[in-house]
């Protein structure tokens, strides 16, 4: 990684701790300012007709939260890790330049992750091995019991289905399946895990939950029996990365329970999402995921594809910002299980076939030029 940045939030003042290769800089910013910037800032992030109607808005006040954590230092390009203190907001929707008919989103040249502290990458995690043809799991209830009054994800099939072609040993728990019931019996078996549901930060309990076809899991109910196997949970849901804040210890959100539970890596939502740009960025991450490389550069690498490729409405960063990746950054490891088996024998089975076929005419060619009964040829 290029740089770690700390945020501490003090009474009078917030500072940030910036670490690179070759310098460390400590910016000390007015907690007022710092405070009432941050709130606009997700007031316009997570409200998709603000941002449209007020665009410029946007623009001034992500530039200026961007010249408060930074000032003038120099953030080098590449992979961020970032430790804040308090709610997470998105660094990757901030505004890096100053001019307004051309944004640079911070997106544009970093690879950002999320941790807890510093001190929680330097973890060994050692999970259980997957059990054999579990790489992947996929969870989409798509309606849900009359009793939990919940809106229904159409479409959240159709792209676990999409999904699960990166992958050999994938499983897909849709419509009834998709209870609580099989998700705490299953998920620790499995070292992907993508849900795509209905989620909140509080609750009648008090705590996050998540809901599944039947019934509804509770922050406190993640207690499973055996350590999982899981290295990555996906919480394309809204607000699963929001959660009761306890100063000195962090947000408790889902991703923190999960990471408690030893699942090392998590991505989830910082406010309600739209299901089509979800389901198409998603798609997307797995698709980087399966070629090899580390988390926070498949997720940088689908949010870029997907405001390149989508329309001009959807380059907004309320579809795209919402997303984040807390945790280890590594790669998945892929041994003993070839996720992306079709991504590799496939086009070598192409190249093998274009190959002998190359050969074979060839062959025909020069024995054409070269027999006696065409003494004219060549």
């Amino acid at each position: 990684h290029q740089a770690l940045i700390e945020l501490f939030n003090g009474d009078s003042n917030v500072y940030i701790l910036l670490i690179t290769a070759n310098n460390v800089y400590l910016n000390k910013i007015n907690k007022a300012d710092y405070d009432s910037t941050i709130k606009s800032y997700i007031s316009f992030i997570s409200n998709p007709d603000l941002l449209n109607s007020d665009y410029p808005g946007y623009n001034k006040t992500a530039h200026h939260l961007y010249q408060l954590l930074f000032q003038n230092n120099q953030v080098p390009t590449g992979r961020i890790i970032i430790s804040p203190d308090g709610q997470y907001f998105p660094f990757e929707a901030l505004i890096t330049n100053s001019e307004p008919s051309s944004p640079v989103y911070f997106l544009n040249d970093h690879a950002v992750s999320y941790t807890y502290s510093a001190r929680f990458l330097l973890n060994t995690f050692t999970n259980s091995p997957p059990e054999k043809n579990k790489n992947f799991l996929g969870i989409a209830p798509v309606k849900y019991a009359s009793s939990l009054s919940l809106t229904a994800l159409n479409g959240s099939d159709h792209s676990l289905h999409e999904i699960e072609n990166y992958f050999t040993g994938a499983d897909n728990f849709i419509s009834t399946q998709a209870s609580k019931n099989n998700f705490e019996n299953q998920f620790s078996k499995y070292k992907l895990i993508q849900l795509y549901t209905h989620a909140s930060d509080s609750s009648k309990n008090n705590e996050p939950v998540i809901f599944f076809a039947d019934s509804a899991l509770y922050l406190s109910d993640l207690i499973p029996e055996n350590k999982p196997a899981t290295q990555l949970i996906v919480l394309s849901a809204c607000e699963t990365g929001k959660g009761e804040f306890y100063r000195g210890e962090g947000v408790f959100s889902f991703n923190r329970g999960f990471a408690a539970l030893g699942i090392p890596s998590s991505i989830t939502n910082l406010w309600s999402v739209d299901n089509k740009s979800t389901y198409k960025i998603t798609e997307l991450f797995y698709k980087y995921l399966t070629q090899g490389l580390p988390l926070d550069v498949a997720l940088q690498k689908a949010k870029k594809e997907f405001i390149q490729t989508g329309s001009k409405e959807y380059s907004l960063p309320y579809f795209w910002a919402a997303s984040v990746l807390v945790g280890k950054t590594d790669a998945i490891d892929d041994s003993n299980n070839d996720f992306s088996w079709k991504l590799i024998v496939l086009p070598a089975s192409a190249c093998l076939l274009l190959f002998l076929a190359a050969k074979y005419f060839s062959g025909r060619i020069f024995a054409k030029i070269r027999n006696p009964f065409y003494p004219n040829s060549g």
